[in-house]
Parts: C-alpha cells; structure tokens; sequence
C-alpha cells in the first residue's frame, strides 16, 4: 500500500450502474458513447454503500472543460484533494478480482468511510483508492 496526495480537487462527470457488480462494463459503454473522444481522458470508477445497503457503482472521467458533463447530461462529482491509500493492480482486465482483493485489503485500514471508494484506471493498471482523514 502507499500514500497519493491529490494536489487539487478534481471534476469528474459520471454515469451509474444500473446493478452492481454486473453492469459496470455497461456503464463505461454508455459513458464512452457519450464522448467526442477517448484520447488523453481520465476513467474513473467510483463505489459506495447508499443509506439501503445497496452498492452503488458510477463510471467516471475526467472533465475537459468546465461543465462538460453537465452538458452531456451526466451527473457530476468532485474528487477531493488530500491523501489517499492506495494499491495497485497490474494486468487487471486478466484477473478483474484482483481489484476487489485490493480494496479488502485498504479499506481493513482506517480511512474516511463518508468518502467514496475510487479506482484510477491507466492502462492496464488501475489504482485502487480510499481517502484518509
């Protein structure tokens, strides 16, 4: 595990799952589709427990400009800048439990539950994150 600090809040724009963990390619599809293109963007999947006890997973990027997702008629998030615990998965499309096996393994930590769980997908790696107090 290792520390990320996020130097500045950052804009996202997402689209949610319909059920979780079963339509989250699904989601990444309709986000995609919504996009004049996918070069140089920042995906994004957020996770979390609502108030029922129902996982909540929303695909996510980066916004280019200010209000873009607005625009294109999805819902916006703030990434909130400070200090994340982090672990990496290497490879993930071979093995997608891995990223699973990652966040049991930061969030037996302390970290600051009113805060979504994040993934940072670059590539082939993506970076599972939990915000510290």
């Amino acid at each position: 595990m290792e520390t990320y600090v996020m130097p500045e809040d950052k804009t996202i724009f997402c689209v949610t799952a319909k059920s979780f963990p079963y339509e989250i390619k699904q989601s990444f599809a309709e986000l995609i589709n919504k996009l004049p293109s996918t070069e140089g963007r920042s995906f994004f999947g957020i996770s979390y427990e609502d108030r029922d006890g129902t996982f909540v997973y929303k695909a996510a990027v980066q916004e280019f400009f200010e209000g873009e997702g607005n625009k294109l008629g999805c819902e916006e998030f703030i990434m909130t800048k400070g200090k994340y615990l982090t672990e990496t998965v290497k490879n993930w499309k071979k093995d997608e439990t891995q990223i699973g096996v990652a966040f049991r393994k930061i969030t037996s930590t302390d970290f600051d539950i009113t805060f979504p769980c994040v993934e940072r997908y670059q590539g082939d790696e993506v970076m599972c994150m939990v915000k510290l107090f």
